[in-house]
């Protein structure tokens, strides 16, 4: 049903949300525009030495809609350099450990693959039956 309410990603794209749960409240917009504003000052020489491959990093106010709150994101076609891909979860990363108050949650074409590439270092007795409320 979520695969309905989602467009679909093109096979060389990876799509990008930063959310703060402070940005549910009054001034929400201004609190997350201001994020992305210090963000791209903070990281822009890390970003400017970047050489994309078809498209860069672009992180935009998104107004909450349904079950998606307000956020900032963007989605980038990467081609055929998988580097960028894994270059803007670098990023996020470094972006959610300067702004604590940020998370981050990123997914292309397969689904999160983040949980995709951590499935191969899960124990090996957790499984969906053994794991609600657990952390490794």
């Amino acid at each position: 049903m979520e695969a309905l309410r989602r467009p679909a990603l093109p096979e060389d794209a990876v799509r990008y949300r930063l959310l703060a749960a402070a940005a549910a409240g009054p001034g929400g917009e201004a609190l997350l525009r201001r994020c992305a504003e210090l963000a791209l000052v903070r990281f822009a020489p890390l970003l400017a030495a970047c050489v994309w491959q078809r498209q860069p990093l672009r992180l935009r106010y998104g107004p909450g809609r349904g079950e998606i709150p307000a956020h900032l994101g963007g989605t980038t076609v990467f081609g055929d350099n998988v580097e960028d891909e894994w270059f803007i979860v670098y990023v996020l990363r470094e972006i959610t450990r300067e702004f604590p108050g940020l998370a981050a949650r990123i997914d292309d074409n397969d689904g999160e693959f983040l949980l995709i590439e951590a499935a191969d270092f899960l124990p090996k007795w957790l499984n969906p039956e053994t794991s609600e409320n657990r952390e490794c």
